[in-house]
C-alpha cells in the first residue's frame, strides 16, 4: 500500500526523521539517489542517456542536483539548466557544491537560446526539479512557456515528488504544469496526485523510500492507494478439490421493466468474479429480457407491480431466498416506489450476511437513514456523488470538493462501508481509514459501469473476502478492466459489457 500524505505531514515526518539522527542533508540525498534509480530501471538498457534536469533554488531543485550527479556516476551523459538562478536553500547549496566538483555542464535557462532548446530536444530524459511541495498558485509565464515545450520534445520527462506547478494537497490547476510521463513521488504520495485534474499530468507514479523509520509514519496512517500487488494478496487460492458452495450462494435483486440490463451487467460482473452460484431476483414482467443473456445465473422471478418493479407482495419469497444466501446485492435498476423501499428495509432487517445496497437500494433508504444503522448485518453503500449528496442532505458539489470529507460522513451517518464513486473512488470501512482508488479511466464514465461494479463486489464477498477487502479489490480491479477496453476501444465507445468480455483476463494478473 502506498501511503498519501498532505504537505504538512511531510514536513513533519521530515523533522521527525532529522530529530532522530536522520539529517535533512541525510534526507535529500537519499532522495535524489531514489529519483535516479528509477530513472535508470527505465533506461540503464536504452540509448536514451542523455539527461538534462531542470532545477529550481529550493529543495526539489536540491534533490535534482544529487539525481545529476548519481546519474553522471553511472555514466549518463548530464547536463544542468538552472532555471530560477543559484539555488537558495541551504541543503541545495550543498548539494550545488558537490554537483559543481564534477565535470557535469551547469548553466542558467535562457528562454531566447535555441542551443538550449536543441538540448532539450534531444535529450533522452526530461527532469523536472524545479518546485516540490511548498508550491502553490500559478506558475510564472516563463515556466509556463517553457513547460508547455517540453511537451514537444520526445525525451522522456520525469517529475521529481511532483509536477512543477501541481500543489501538494490540491488537485486543482491554476496554470498547466510540467506534463511527466513518470512522477517519482519521495515519501508518500501527494493528495495531488491522487485527484484530478492534477492527477492527469503527474503520468505514472511511483513512490520511493528515502530511509524514514517505518514507526515514524505510525500518526499517519489514513489514507492509502493500493497497487495491484496489494490486491494480489486478497485473493486466497482455489483448492484443486473445491466446489460450487466453497464460493459462495450470491443474491443480486435488481432490474425492472423498464431497466433489465442493469440486472443483466450485475449478475455478469458476479459470475466473472467466481461466485459459485448467482440467483437473480427480478420482476416477473421483465422475464423474456431477463433470460436474453447470461445463462450462468439462477433465475427467481418476483411478482411485479403496475410500474414494472418487484411487488412488495413478493418479500416473503425475497427473504426465503436471502436466508440461503453468502451476501446479497440489491437495487441495481430496481427503480424507486414504495415497493421498492418496502423490500429494502425488509432486507436489511432481515439479513444476517453482508449486503450491498446500488443504485435505487440507496435512494430507498435516502429518507430513512435508521434502516441503515439498523441493520444486523454489515451494508456496503456504492453511491456515486448525486446518491452521496441525496444521503448526506448537500450538493454534489460539496460532495465533490471534499471527497474524503464527504466519505467520512457517510460512514459516521450510516454505520456503512462507503464506496464513493467517481474519479479516484474512496473506500471506507468506519470513516478514519480511507482507499483512494488510482485505476480506471473515463471509458467508464457511463451507464451500467456502476452495474458491473456492484456485481463484482457481491461476487468478491461470496468467496469470503471482507466488506473492505471486497469493495476495494472490486474497484481496483473494476478500473483496470476499464483501461484494459480501452486498449481496445477508444474511450468514448467503452461499454460495461466490453468491460465485463475482457474481465476475466484481467482478474488472471490477480489470481494466479
Amino acid at each position: 500500500m502506498m501511503r498519501i500524505l498532505t504537505s504538512e505531514q511531510i514536513r513533519a515526518l521530515e523533522a521527525a526523521a532529522d530529530e532522530s539522527g536522520i539529517s535533512y542533508l541525510r534526507l535529500m540525498e537519499n532522495a535524489g539517489a531514489a529519483c535516479a534509480k528509477v530513472i535508470r530501471t527505465r533506461l540503464d538498457k536504452t540509448d536514451k542517456r542523455q539527461a538534462v534536469l531542470l532545477c529550481g533554488k529550493g529543495k526539489n531543485g536540491g534533490d535534482g542536483f544529487v539525481a545529476a550527479r548519481k546519474l553522471f556516476e553511472n555514466g549518463y551523459d548530464v547536463r544542468v539548466l538552472l532555471v530560477q538562478g543559484p539555488p537558495r536553500a541551504d541543503n541545495a547549496q550543498e548539494m550545488f557544491t558537490r554537483l559543481r566538483e564534477l565535470e557535469i555542464p551547469v548553466e542558467s535557462y535562457d528562454p531566447h537560446s535555441e542551443r538550449q532548446r536543441a538540448l532539450l530536444q534531444q535529450a533522452g530524459v526530461l527532469v523536472d526539479a524545479v518546485f516540490g511541495t511548498g508550491f502553490s498558485g500559478a506558475l510564472p509565464p516563463q515556466l509556463e512557456a517553457l513547460f508547455a515545450f517540453l511537451e514537444t520534445c520526445p525525451g522522456l520527462r520525469v517529475s521529481i515528488d511532483l509536477p512543477s506547478g501541481v500543489s501538494a494537497d490540491d488537485p486543482s490547476i491554476a496554470s498547466r504544469p510540467f506534463c511527466a510521463d513518470l512522477t517519482v513521488s519521495v515519501m508518500a504520495l501527494k493528495p495531488a496526485l491522487a485527484a484530478y485534474p492534477a492527477r492527469s499530468f503527474a503520468g505514472e507514479v511511483e513512490v520511493v523510500s528515502i530511509g524514514v523509520p517505518e514507526e515514524l509514519y505510525k500518526p499517519y496512517n489514513r489514507v492509502f492507494a493500493f497497487a495491484d500487488a496489494d490486491i494480489k494478496k486478497l485473493f486466497p487460492p482455489r483448492r484443486a478439490d473445491a466446489h460450487k458452495g466453497d464460493f459462495g450462494k450470491a443474491l443480486l435483486v435488481a432490474g425492472s421493466y423498464e431497466m433489465p440490463g442493469a440486472a443483466l451487467l450485475a449478475s455478469r460482473g458476479c459470475i466473472s468474479c467466481g461466485a459459485g452460484l448467482v440467483r437473480l431476483a427480478f420482476p416477473d414482467c421483465a422475464y423474456p429480457a431477463v433470460t436474453a443473456a447470461v445463462p450462468e445465473k439462477v433465475l427467481l422471478p418476483l411478482a411485479s407491480n403496475r410500474f414494472g418493479r418487484i411487488s412488495a407482495q413478493a418479500e416473503k419469497q425475497l427473504l426465503d431466498a436471502l436466508a440461503g444466501s453468502t451476501a446479497c446485492l440489491i437495487g441495481c435498476g430496481m427503480g424507486l416506489d414504495y415497493d421498492t423501499r418496502a423490500l429494502v428495509r425488509a432486507v436489511l432487517q432481515n439479513a444476517a450476511v453482508p449486503v450491498v445496497l446500488d443504485a435505487d437500494g440507496i435512494n430507498a433508504a435516502a429518507d430513512d437513514i435508521d434502516m441503515l444503522r439498523e441493520a444486523n448485518a454489515p451494508v456496503i453503500l456504492t453511491p456515486h456523488p448525486g446518491e452521496a449528496a441525496r444521503l448526506l442532505g448537500c450538493t454534489v458539489q460539496e460532495v465533490q470538493a471534499d471527497r474524503l470529507a464527504a466519505c467520512e460522513a457517510l460512514c459516521e451517518k450510516t454505520d456503512a462501508t462507503v464506496v464513493l464513486k467517481g474519479a479516484g473512488t474512496v473506500v471506507s470501512a468506519d470513516g478514519k481509514r480511507f482507499s483512494v482508488n488510482l485505476t480506471g479511466n473515463a471509458g467508464l464514465a457511463t451507464a451500467g459501469s456502476g452495474d458491473v461494479l456492484a456485481g463484482m463486489l457481491l461476487g468478491l464477498l461470496c468467496q469470503g473476502l471482507s466488506p473492505l477487502e471486497a469493495s476495494v479489490a472490486a474497484v481496483h480491479i473494476h478500473g483496470r478492466a476499464g483501461e484494459a477496453a480501452s486498449k481496445d476501444f477508444a474511450q468514448c465507445a467503452v461499454t460495461p459489457s466490453r468491460v465485463l468480455d475482457g474481465l476475466g483476463q484481467v482478474l488472471s494478473r490477480f489470481t494466479e
